[in-house]
């Protein structure tokens, strides 16, 4: 099975992006679709501003649009993806742009409401992958279901509970994080970054912990990480090169980074990946969101419903 970032065309638009894969490391970004990560298979570690949560098999995680957030993940694991543009939203429910939701599942003992979710999305991606006769008019039915349920079980009834974020910051951190998607190889500052912007220095810092839930160079070290990902188990270029060519200043800092996030040497960790897995990285900074390689093994899905 081969279709990564699987779209299914719903009257002429694009109205569910979804995979199922295994993830190891994504940098903050944030995206115009409200985002389920159902974990099907070990752990994650799962950023949603300043928040931060460890999802393990059966958790269900709602990432609200243009909410910042980032994975990441030391051990083997399977995760459903499913992102729903708000511009399909937007057609049955008009103030989806107003409404935040709650859908947390590993905070709740209760958990009926989180299974209605969790098949809904399980049916979903199976329906995509069959393919049935007539499976787009499926596929529609199961996302206004989704809809439903979300609007009548899991909206924020106080909207200061969550805090969205304004048109005119996503704009500029829209413009934060494509410089630093440029020059991320470069040694580049707080202070380079603030003149582009003609910011201070001191706000900008200020400005990119309340946006981002991180410092500046937690994000850029990041970025770095992620990029050296790709490298290392993509191609055959030595350690050191990596580390010069993302960014980084010495190989000891590359190192000690390395080690802190996935508990492992950056040549170990190669050794132990297999070459067929490549590394899930954004295609772009900001709003465009994953790409990721899909499992291939689709049965944690079929065992799921049978289980029900």
């Amino acid at each position: 099975m081969n279709y990564p970032y699987e779209s299914v065309v719903v009257n002429e638009e694009v109205p569910v992006f979804m995979l199922m894969t295994t993830v190891k490391y994504v940098a903050m970004h944030w995206h115009d679709r409200i985002e389920f990560l159902f974990v099907l298979k070990g752990k994650v570690h799962v950023f949603v501003g300043r928040e931060d949560y460890f999802l393990q098999e059966n958790d269900l995680l709602l990432i609200n649009s243009n909410e910042v957030h980032g994975v990441e993940s030391d051990e083997d694991n399977t995760i459903l993806l499913v992102q729903i543009p708000i511009s399909f939203i937007r057609k049955s429910y008009k103030n989806i742009e107003q409404e935040r939701f709650q859908c947390q599942s590993f905070l709740h003992e209760n958990q009926h409401q989180y299974n209605a979710i969790r098949i809904l999305l399980t049916q979903l991606c199976l329906s995509v992958r069959e393919k049935k006769e007539s499976y787009d008019l499926k596929v529609h039915s199961l996302l206004l279901d989704i809809i439903y349920q979300l609007v009548t079980n899991f909206k924020v009834k106080n909207q200061h509970e969550l805090k969205q974020t304004s048109k005119k910051n996503i704009e500029r951190m829209n413009r934060i994080t494509d410089y630093i998607e440029k020059h991320y190889m470069h040694p580049l500052t707080l202070e380079e970054l603030a003149e582009t912007e003609q910011l201070t220095p001191p706000y900008l810092s200020r400005y990119f912990q309340q946006h981002m839930g991180q410092t500046f160079l937690k994000y850029l070290n990041g970025i770095r990480l992620e990029h050296a990902l790709h490298f290392l188990l993509e191609t055959d270029l030595p350690i050191i090169q990596i580390a010069m060519e993302c960014g980084f200043t010495n190989l000891n800092t590359f190192h000690k980074l390395f080690k802190d996030t996935f508990h492992t040497t950056p040549h170990q960790y190669r050794k132990n990946q297999s070459k067929s897995f490549t590394t899930p990285r954004r295609k772009k900074e900001g709003i465009e969101g994953y790409e990721f390689v899909e499992e291939n093994d689709i049965r944690y899905l079929y065992n799921y419903l049978k289980k029900r």
